[in-house]
């Protein structure tokens, strides 16, 4: 059996113009850039090795993103 083609098309549209995809999509490109950031300012301006930066950022935005996202009501 095929599915409808008109039925799929909604779905997607209503998929994609929902609420909360917006906030989770805002929340990870806000998420991504912080990261990008946070990483550059403690390895190249601050000489925090490798290692250290990456485990403290990466640790420390997981936590937030998580907040985000039950703050929004997204999970």
């Amino acid at each position: 059996m095929v599915p409808d083609h008109d039925t799929f098309l909604k779905r997607l549209k209503n998929l994609f113009l929902n609420k909360k995809f917006g906030h989770y999509l805002w929340t990870s490109i806000f998420i991504s850039v912080l990261n990008i950031f946070l990483l550059y300012l403690f390895i190249d301006i601050f000489g925090i090795p490798t290692i250290i930066s990456s485990t403290v950022v990466i640790g420390s935005t997981f936590i937030i993103r998580y907040i985000l996202f039950d703050f929004f009501k997204i999970l």
